[in-house]
């Protein structure tokens, strides 16, 4: 067995801190929505936003500090599933992490509990979210991981 395809804790060598570029493609296979703006839920989007902007600060740069976060406003983001996805999630697997959605829940019931349930929301900066270390660009393994884990995305 060569030194690469040792077990992690088999190696006695240590590895030097380094940088590493990465790169994900994938094919995203979006169900057909509504646009953004005629969403009938969008109002307690809106005004969960109106009611916390004032005292937001990014998910993220509260765990690791600051001066990891983009200056500028801040961006609400959904935590667990973005609206052009929420009319094709699975009522009884969204169950098994949210009792409070039933296993027969509509595609209707999802999206009132997506946009009114404030644990589903995040503020985050414009890199946290839409950057490099964004929610939408770094993989999840990656973006969880800089919530404890300073500069680990640049």
């Amino acid at each position: 067995m060569t030194a690469a395809h040792l077990p992690h804790h088999a190696s006695d060598t240590e590895i030097a801190a380094h940088q590493q570029a990465e790169t994900h493609r994938y094919v995203m296979h979006f169900p057909a929505h509504a646009p953004r703006t005629g969403d009938p839920h969008y109002a307690a989007f809106e005004a969960y936003r109106r009611h916390t902007q004032a005292t937001a600060v990014c998910y993220v740069g509260e765990r690791v500090g600051f001066a990891y976060c983009s200056k500028g406003p801040l961006e609400l983001h959904h935590g667990v599933l973005e609206f052009a996805v929420a009319n094709a999630a699975d009522p009884k697997a969204l169950h098994r992490d949210f009792p409070d959605i039933t296993e027969d829940a509509t595609p209707e019931q999802i999206a009132t509990w997506l946009e009114s349930s404030p644990s589903e929301f995040r503020w985050l900066c414009a890199f946290h979210h839409r950057g490099h270390g964004g929610a939408h660009t770094a993989s999840h393994a990656d973006w969880t991981a800089q919530l404890y884990v300073p500069g680990l995305i640049s």
